[in-house]
């Protein structure tokens, strides 16, 4: 896969990387430039690497890890690019570092179109043995879509991860084999590049990376894990500062995760889930929650590669923690109190379990001392959005946020979080299936004759008229995400449509 003509020669055996010592050290030194910039490549170019202190030389490295004194090759001329490539360079001089690491990453559309089964330095198999590597013949020499294949894979960003081998596949340390782990223990370095593909500016970026989720992360699940961005200082930067989200007023973020889809996609291990998979729904549901008037989370689609191995079609979002709530509502992070399923992700949860618990809210004094506490009409918005999309993957201990803010205080709101797992089939019912309840608290309102009226009256904004719930607006923003993905769907299936069946989705 990553066959590299070199001015230089053979590059030298892997190495481990940059030692621990030197981290952090580069974090305000001058960067490598490079004579081009990432971006998709159509044929082979001369590659120049520069840094701006007199006298110091160049080392790189084409195998994901940081170059450093005793890893990677001297850059001398000028490197010769002919096939996909993730290179990484930095400067040294009398044996210190003076400049920061860089990374960019060249991919060649044909190359991706056709990647095997097993690309150079990543293992045999994986995932209980299967392969998991190649883009489908099938699909990429149909007639229909053999035509088609380069034009879907620019049909959205690229977003490049770079990052040792070891790192993701190899036993004891990659965390793709141990996905089942979680925490800082395994979190791994790695570099990070948005490639708009339209000559809008993107960003490189090192960060800590993790595998994400529940379900999607277990081996025989699912093979294409769901992934978390850290943006820390012992990275480099402290925080990623870029227009993620155009549509959004908010440009900085501590983190970042790269959602996969698990049910409903091509991957799931039902065959009904498969015949579903549409890549809308989650984007969906948070597009919902704010054309309804709230604050949700966003999406962004993009196509992953992981060490120059297209990973399909995946979404940016935004995680509901409490970065996120002083982002969009004013105040520091340690302001907030982030509940997430019931556990505590920021604060604590003192003033969340007291509204919890407050019973016999059909009278008018204990219903009053709710509304003192929660958003009683963004609640509503929450269960009726919910109720109306089915979700099947919602209760009270699984995908929801709460958020509420210490000082000065504000009422609690509920978010949206994984719908992956609505819109499927008509007759759904979540409202009255008593084993579907999402909390006992929306049971325990219905006593209520003012929170009833108050129900109603939202009924009545959302599902009628003009209403953000009304069929015409609900399949106006499916649409509009189902035509985000049309073109790039056609990448994703020849990834990961035969997974589970031959010939692919």
């Amino acid at each position: 896969m990553f066959k590299l003509v070199l001015c230089l020669g053979i590059l030298p055996a892997l190495q481990r990387s940059t030692p621990a010592k030197e981290e952090g050290e580069a974090r305000s030194l001058p960067g490598v430039e490079f004579s081009i910039p990432s971006s998709y490549c159509e044929k082979p170019f001369s590659l120049k690497l520069t840094c701006p202190v007199v006298g110091a030389q160049l080392r790189y490295t084409v195998d994901g890890s940081e170059p450093n004194l005793s890893h990677g090759s001297d850059f001398r001329d000028s490197l010769v690019i002919s096939n996909t490539a993730v290179l990484r360079a930095t400067a040294f001089k009398e044996g210190v570092r003076v400049c920061s690491v860089g990374t960019r990453s060249y991919i060649f559309l044909d190359q991706v179109i056709h990647q095997g089964p097993r690309p150079a330095g990543f293992p045999v198999g994986w995932q209980g043995g299967r392969q998991a590597y190649e883009m489908s013949p099938s699909v990429v020499n149909d007639p229909l879509y053999r035509g088609r294949i380069k034009e879907s894979l620019r049909a959205l960003p690229a977003m490049s991860v770079v990052f040792r081998p070891e790192d993701l596949f190899v036993p004891g340390t990659g965390i793709s084999l141990h996905s089942l782990q979680r925490g800082e223990r395994w979190e791994r370095p790695c570099s990070v590049e948005l490639i708009p593909g339209d000559g809008s500016p993107g960003f490189e970026i090192n960060c800590g990376i993790r595998i994400q989720g529940n379900y999607n992360r277990i081996p025989e699940k699912s093979p294409k894990h769901s992934f978390r961005l850290f943006f820390k200082e012992k990275y480099g930067a402290s925080k990623l500062r870029y227009p993620m989200f155009p549509d959004s007023a908010v440009k900085k973020f501590d983190t970042l995760v790269l959602r996969a889809d698990y049910n409903n996609s091509w991957v799931h291990w039902d065959s009904s889930g498969q015949v579903r998979a549409q890549r809308t729904r989650d984007a969906w549901l948070k597009d919902s929650h704010r054309a309804m008037g709230w604050l949700a989370g966003r999406n962004r689609y993009l196509h992953l590669y992981l060490n120059g191995v297209y990973w399909g079609v995946y979404d940016a979002a935004e995680r509901p923690d409490a970065s996120f709530a002083a982002a969009y509502q004013g105040g520091d992070r340690e302001d907030y109190d982030v509940l997430n399923e019931n556990q505590v992700k920021a604060g604590t949860a003192e003033r969340f379990n007291n509204f919890q618990s407050i019973r016999r809210l059909g009278q008018y004094a204990q219903y009053k001392k709710l509304r003192q506490q929660l958003d009683i009409t963004e609640y509503i918005d929450y269960l009726l959005l919910n109720y109306y999309a089915g979700n099947h993957d919602w209760g009270e201990n699984k995908n929801w946020y709460a958020i509420g803010r210490r000082d000065p205080p504000s009422l609690f709101q509920y978010f949206v979080w994984d719908g992956e797992f609505i819109l499927q089939r008509l007759n759904d019912d979540i409202v009255n299936a008593s084993y579907e309840v999402p909390f006992y608290l929306a049971e325990n309102l219905r006593a209520n004759p003012e929170f009833r009226l108050a129900f109603a009256d939202r009924v009545q904004k959302h599902f009628f008229g003009e209403g953000a719930l009304t069929p015409a607006a609900c399949a106006s923003r499916w649409m509009k995400r189902a035509a985000e993905l049309d073109k790039a769907i056609i990448a994703e299936s020849a990834r990961w449509g035969g997974y589970r069946r031959s010939p692919p989705y």
